[in-house]
């Protein structure tokens, strides 16, 4: 072995077992917590999310937040999630408590031991992995429901799959967005333009995604032929614009702020995405663009009016991936939509 590799091999066992030790730590720390506030109030039932990312699966899954409160009148709701996630929920006067996970591990063992009265895992198995132990996050009402990664879809959209799984009723509710007076003044701050299209360009799964040359393409002949400034929204932007009325507002916006902007605009132009919750939550017309995802050639993520499809239009390549639309098959659809809503 040589001195590289002798390195390399303890920097690695000290990272993993720093990262479980302070795991365990979290996990125990949050445990004693919660504990302490049951023996302060042993009338209230206590009851656990475990729903700790993407943020568009946190945004469809807001109304679980209001079925609890209906199922268990009498409680506090703590939610746990990851950091990055929490202002979703900060504001939500349904949920009492964000808990933040500090690893996959940490609900590993919150899952194997938890101080709550019930605790609802939302998660699939086997989708969030702890490279660490080479272990997956399970979820036995999952795969007693043969509910699992390669066929989730077929069993509903993103809100009714994870109610499921986690043991609750199936819901068909609207997801709702709680957006604090300070973020709306932050986003006053920014001056948009008064009439705007919002564009969201990328997603976590570059299946999902459209050709970055056809997106700087829509943008300029929107800007062109319609009196719409246009505002891309995103952590980061691969388009190369310089036409006036553009705006670039990639990675300079919240969480919370991002879907205060596209609560502004008058349409949102996206792919499969959590800004696309955003959009449906808020009530802003939509056009998605959408085409085979893994094994699933048809699929619906969304609840509401996105699903009923009377506030959004699906842009569909049928069989293929998104990123095989063709330039008009988009540019059609959305410009004889703007045109009718500008007469």
């Amino acid at each position: 072995m040589t001195p590289t590799r002798f390195i390399e091999i303890w920097k690695y066992r000290y990272h993993k077992y720093t990262d479980m030790l302070l795991s365990v730590c979290h996990w125990l720390y949050d445990f004693l917590k919660i504990k302490f506030y049951k023996l302060l109030h042993p009338n209230k039932q206590l009851i656990g999310v475990l729903l700790a990312e993407h943020f568009g699966d946190i945004v469809a899954c807001e109304p679980i937040s209001r079925e609890l409160k209906k199922k268990y009148p009498n409680s506090k709701v703590f939610w746990i999630v990851r950091k990055p996630y929490r202002e979703l929920l900060d504001f939500n006067p349904n949920v009492d408590f964000v808990v933040e996970e500090f690893s996959i591990f940490y609900s590993m063992l919150m899952i194997k031991k938890h101080p709550f009265d019930v605790l609802h895992n939302c998660h699939l198995s086997g989708l969030r992995r702890y490279n660490y132990l080479r272990k997956t996050l399970q979820n036995p009402q999952a795969i007693s429901l043969n509910i699992l990664t390669d066929n989730y879809f077929n069993h509903g959209n993103i809100l009714e799959v994870f109610a499921k799984v986690g043991g609750l009723p199936v819901l068909k509710e609207v997801p709702k967005i709680y957006i604090p007076q300070s973020v709306i003044t932050t986003v006053d701050r920014l001056k948009l333009p008064q009439k705007f299209i919002v564009m969201h360009c990328h997603s976590n799964y570059s299946p999902k995604d459209w050709q970055v040359y056809y997106w700087e393409r829509l943008a300029n002949d929107l800007l062109m032929n319609f009196d719409y400034s246009v505002i891309e929204i995103g952590l980061k932007s691969t388009l190369s614009i310089s036409q006036q009325g553009y705006i670039n507002l990639c990675g300079k916006l919240s969480l919370l702020e991002t879907a205060e902007v596209i609560k502004r605009a008058d349409f949102f132009i996206g792919i499969d995405s959590g800004p696309a919750h955003f959009a449906n939550a808020v009530g802003t017309y939509g056009f998605l663009l959408f085409g085979k995802l893994g094994d699933f050639n048809h699929y619906m993520p969304y609840s509401g009016e996105y699903e009923a499809k009377t506030n959004a239009k699906f842009i569909v390549k049928e069989g293929e991936p998104c990123s095989e639309l063709e330039y008009d098959e988009v540019w059609n659809v959305i410009s004889e939509r703007v045109e009718s809503a500008v007469l």
